[in-house]
């Protein structure tokens, strides 16, 4: 019901309301407030907290606004609030308890409480708003007002007295009033009767308002808890980096970027902060010393080859920029007084954001060929085939044991060591399988012990569990050609088919393959990843293609590389495998798309570690024959 009519809401709430759900409307509100008390006729701003406002609301006029105001959800507001939620609380004994009936509110956990909340109160709002005199703002329960002085004290003698006929109640008590240092006296004198505490600065929907020094202090605490928060997942990462790793972007780096987005400036006190990330963090996450120049590498997204380890510094002031000009019609809105266009808001919002992700990219694409040009050669191969290849899904999602997307923290470094063309840590020296010296290089290419056939085999079951979803009946290794006793030729397999993937009921035979594109075979003839996979999949249908027209069937090459890049086919392969699965479990396109790939790419990578670290040494037990059991 929220889908199907928020957008009732967020017009009739327009800019009185904030918390309707009008995109960036939390920011927008500190914006504008912002400007407006650096205004030289501004002399204060009042922000007003309400006492438990969501209980407190009057629950018949909340249904009746939402008939009037929100009628395409009003009859089911009703129907949710009709009867009354109990709360039973325990006695002593247990027939000693009592029953407390919610009479007023919105229910706790209700999905529609916010927006009811806001259709609720928009009358009291209404009936208190006149930007001739002062402006006001609300999000939820948090209003604020601001003007001259006077006119500040009038309007909240107006809310004390007409706030609780509509159930806000306001406390003066936690209330408090932010104005410039030449009125700080004139301000105590008007506002001493209504007991409002009276400051320089204070915070304010997450951001902070009032002067310099009071904000430079607020972001600096923030920031004292930001790197004691980086200081406690770079232990985390010690043991566990990969969680580490999703802690930092999924949620801890989000809230200084929000805090950038509504405080101008103080760049510099965010040094500190980014100085525990590259100490701290990032070391303990790869598990070695990282160079400034991987600092910058890391600092970039993903999928420009990075680790979304963002500086903090740099960020800042595009964040800012970004979040003002998004927000400029919101900000009009609540200045004027005027109704505003959510129609508009929205397409210039998207506009402005859309222009200020391009400048982005534009700025990452010049650090990454910065960072191109210092690297070693060797390095900047793989980094090029990893971004063009969009082979960096697997470090976006969350480490899920369910769906597979977990690694262990070895794993973790030794694909990251992979990705950077770096030895990876604690390396053994010598191969167990052949004793010959150890290396990246020999682990991808060593068979002893069949860990490459194991490997190949684990990424092949990764797509016969998904074909079989999508298809069902999925064959491993189907004969095609079965052994001749007589002339002594081996039978011919591929890894697996099912049919109906290209074309009706058609049967198609798959093979997978796993390619080192940096063996010096194809580095001493600068061959390009598109290069080797191209003559792979040449040589597989070389090998199968006349056999599968003779069956009646297709014949697809599934290649990919050690660092998850997937050649064209295979990548057709996985459209026509999401495409199916979307319509099989009716979900969106794009969202199986990533899901399948990510998955690939765990199986892939697992399989790579398997060579890395796997034992290629075979084990015998003790027998009773050799000596174990009783010597009488």
């Amino acid at each position: 019901m929220a889908l199907a009519t928020r957008l009732d809401v967020e017009e009739v709430c327009g800019a009185d309301q904030l918390c309707s759900g009008a995109k960036a409307g939390i920011e927008a509100a500190v914006h504008t407030m912002r400007d407006i008390f650096l205004r030289d006729d501004t002399e204060g701003l009042l922000l007003v907290d309400a006492s438990n406002a969501f209980n407190s609301l009057s629950r018949p006029a909340m249904l009746w606004n939402c008939r009037v105001l929100w009628p395409r959800c009003s009859r089911f507001l009703f129907n949710s609030y009709r009867g009354f939620s109990v709360i039973i609380l325990k006695g002593v004994t247990p027939s000693s308890f009592k029953v407390l009936h919610s009479r007023e509110g919105t229910t706790q956990g209700c999905p529609l409480a916010m927006l009811a909340y806001a259709v609720g109160i928009l009358p009291l709002i209404l009936r208190l708003k006149n930007p001739t005199l002062h402006i006001q703002n609300w999000f939820a329960d948090d209003s604020a007002c601001s003007g001259d002085l006077k006119r500040i004290g009038n309007w909240f003698r107006r809310v004390l007295a007409e706030g609780p006929s509509y159930g806000y109640f306001a406390e003066p008590s936690k209330s408090l009033l932010v104005v410039k240092e030449e009125h700080l006296e004139e301000a105590k004198s008007q506002f001493a009767s209504l007991q409002v505490d009276i400051v320089l600065a204070s915070r304010f929907l997450g951001g902070c308002l009032g002067d310099g020094d009071g904000v430079r202090k607020f972001v600096r605490d923030k920031v004292d808890g930001w790197v004691k928060a980086v200081h406690c997942l770079a232990d985390a990462a010690k043991t566990y980096p990969q969680s580490a790793h999703s802690a930092f972007t999924h949620s801890l780096s989000h809230e200084w970027t929000y805090l950038q987005r509504v405080v101008e400036g103080h760049e510099d006190e965010y040094v500190p902060l980014r100085d525990a990330i590259q100490k701290y963090f990032t070391p303990s996450l790869i598990g070695r010393e990282v160079l400034q120049v991987e600092h910058d590498l890391f600092s970039l997204p993903a999928k420009k080859g990075g680790l979304a380890i963002s500086n903090p510094i740099s960020t800042a002031a595009p964040f800012f920029d970004a979040s003002k000009a998004a927000t400029t019609v919101l900000q009009q809105s609540i200045y004027s007084g005027d109704p505003v266009s959510i129609t508009d808001h929205v397409h210039h919002c998207r506009s402005a954001l859309k222009a200020a992700r391009l400048q982005r990219e534009s700025r990452e694409r010049e650090l990454l060929s910065s960072v191109l040009e210092i690297i070693p050669s060797e390095r900047q191969r793989p980094l090029k085939r990893i971004v063009a290849g969009e082979a960096s899904g697997w470090l976006t999602v969350l480490p899920l044991a369910a769906e597979g997307f977990d690694l262990s923290a070895t794993q973790l470094r030794d694909q990251l060591a992979v990705r950077y063309h770096h030895v990876p840590v604690a390396f053994p020296s010598t191969c167990d399988g052949c004793g010959e010296d150890f290396s990246v290089q020999h682990a991808l290419d060593c068979k002893k012990g069949g860990l490459v056939k194991q490997g190949h085999n684990d990424v092949r079951d990764n797509d016969v569990r998904l074909a079989e979803a999508a298809w069902g009946g999925v064959t491993v290794e189907p004969v095609m050609v079965p052994e001749d006793d007589k002339t002594g030729h081996p039978s011919l397999q591929a890894d697996w088919s099912v049919r109906g993937v290209w074309e009706g009921s058609r049967v198609a035979f798959f093979d997978n393959r796993i390619i080192d594109a940096d063996a010096p075979s194809y580095l001493s003839a600068n061959l390009s990843w598109e290069t080797v996979a191209k003559r792979a999949v040449q040589t597989k249908k070389r090998k199968y293609s006349a056999i599968a027209e003779e069956l009646r069937g297709s014949i697809t090459p599934l290649i990919c590389s050690t660092d998850c890049v997937l050649h064209i086919e295979y990548a057709a392969f996985q459209k026509r495998l999401a495409s199916r699965l979307a319509a099989k479990w009716d979900r969106p396109y794009s969202s199986v798309m990533a899901w399948v790939r990510v998955r690939t790419q765990f199986a892939i990578i697992r399989a790579v570690d398997l060579r890395l670290r796997g034992s290629r040494r075979r084990f015998f037990g003790l027998t009773i024959d050799e000596g174990i059991g009783p010597t009488f």
